[in-house]
């Protein structure tokens, strides 16, 4: 409840709801839990956060190079600061620009303890997947957010001058399988991952676990470990690790709350790679029900006329096709919990319980895992605390107005915490159908 009354201000982007006296200079002190990175825009020119630990909010302000920009991702006390660069044209991939210029993005990584600032290659050196995706995020939708192009920032270290920094990325297409590029400080531009073009591999989430970079996928069967030159010849593990066998689901269910509402459950689900306290690895998977809304009759008697043919709603890949519905909302149902063999290899068994340890999920960042000992009062243990951030866009048909009108209606976002044992969920915050222009996540103070 306090951390609902403090935060739902800064989360609603309404007037700050931080009393000036709490509004504390943030401190060195290491902290037993995360804090959380709260909602801003590109016309801040300071940094909020809420500590969980002592029912704070602390805020820095931003350093002159980075003010315009937003934090896109958060990793091992780093974020990564987005920022609008200078427009650039390049005819030689006229059939992405048509001939337009487009805003560059440059990318810096920030710690807000120690005000260190370290430059990554630009966005533009991610070609061609920047260029076609700015132009068509321009063009369907009418404006670009650089929050929907960067899926995940991960450090192999917590020094950057040591670290290969990984990036997985978007492409236009919504729900698509995204991409991988790496680098080292320094580098002049990402270093691509080279897709096969006979085969669909998902990059879902991404972490870096005893020297490797793991990364999930569901199209797979089988572990794979693939070999991955940077520039200067450095060499990346990389491995792709099945979640198909954990995340297959028996089946799925349709039920008809009202005549113009579908609810769908075992429909959805996201993967998470989290290291936990003890040194193994975990795969967690956040179950989704999905709530359509029919706004046609015809739509309304089809679903019912189909329910015994789920072809009809879904396409080969069990995606729910475009058209069938006006809106939709997904919500969080419910998590499960497996740990993945001693080499990042198929997973071991399902756990029950996080007895020692408790998990903070995001979407926005690098999840984490702490010890569930001398806990604050008020936090339990066997929890996961947990975080959305995706924006959930697809194209829509209409004029200009009413695509961003459906384009606002179509957002759903969680956050709140599982206690596994009940499998009862609490929302912290209502969901709300703002654009987000940055992304929230759970910060590890590191000076």
């Amino acid at each position: 409840m306090l951390f609902s009354n403090r935060c739902k201000d800064d989360i609603g982007f309404g007037q700050p709801g931080v009393p000036e006296d709490d509004r504390v200079t943030m401190d060195a002190v290491p902290d037993k839990l995360p804090w959380l990175l709260l909602p801003h825009d590109t016309q801040c020119e300071s940094l909020k956060f809420y500590d969980l630990s002592r029912n704070k909010v602390h805020e820095r302000n931003l350093p002159e190079v980075l003010l315009g920009g937003v934090s896109v991702e958060v990793s091992r006390g780093w974020l990564a600061i987005a920022k609008e660069g200078q427009y650039i044209r390049d005819t030689k991939y006229s059939s992405y620009l048509s001939f337009k210029p487009i805003p560059d993005t440059e990318i810096y990584l920030f710690n807000p303890l120690s005000g260190a600032i370290h430059q990554l290659p630009s966005l533009s050196t991610l070609v061609p997947y920047y260029y076609s995706f700015v132009t068509n995020c321009i063009f369907n939708m009418g404006g670009f957010n650089v929050a929907e192009f960067i899926r995940r920032v991960e450090l192999s270290s917590a020094d950057p001058s040591k670290s290969i920094i990984a990036l997985k990325f978007n492409e236009f297409e919504a729900n698509n399988c995204g991409n991988l590029a790496l680098c080292r400080l320094g580098d002049k531009c990402w270093s691509i991952f080279p897709r096969e073009t006979n085969r669909d591999i998902e990059f879902r989430d991404i972490l870096f676990y005893n020297g490797d970079l793991c990364v999930l996928s569901i199209k797979i069967e089988h572990v794979e470990t693939h070999i991955f030159k940077l520039a200067e010849d450095d060499e990346v593990r990389i491995k792709f690790i099945p979640v198909s066998n954990a995340g297959r689901n028996p089946f799925i269910e349709i039920e008809h709350s009202r005549h113009d509402i579908a609810i769908i459950k075992h429909v959805y689900y996201e993967p998470y790679l989290v290291e936990s306290v003890n040194g193994e690895l975990l795969i967690i998977l956040a179950h989704n029900v999905c709530y359509l809304y029919h706004d046609e009759d015809e739509e309304e008697e089809r679903l019912y006329e189909d329910d015994d043919d789920l072809e009809s709603f879904y396409d080969e890949e069990g995606d729910i096709e475009e058209g069938d519905f006006e809106r939709f909302y997904c919500k969080v149902s419910g998590f499960s919990v497996y740990e993945v063999g001693p080499n990042a290899g198929m997973i071991l068994r399902s756990v029950q319980s996080l007895s020692d340890q408790l998990i903070f999920l995001t979407s926005g960042g690098r999840s984490v895992s702490v010890p569930a000992e001398n806990l604050p009062c008020g936090i339990q243990r066997n929890c996961i605390f947990f975080l959305e951030n995706d924006n959930c866009f697809s194209e829509v048909s209409g004029d200009g107005q009413k695509r961003e009108e459906m384009l606002l209606r179509r957002v759903s976002r969680e956050s709140g915490i599982c206690y596994l044992e009940s499998g009862r969920i609490e929302r912290l915050f209502p969901s709300f159908n703002r654009l987000l222009k940055c992304k929230v996540g759970w910060f590890t103070p590191s000076p």
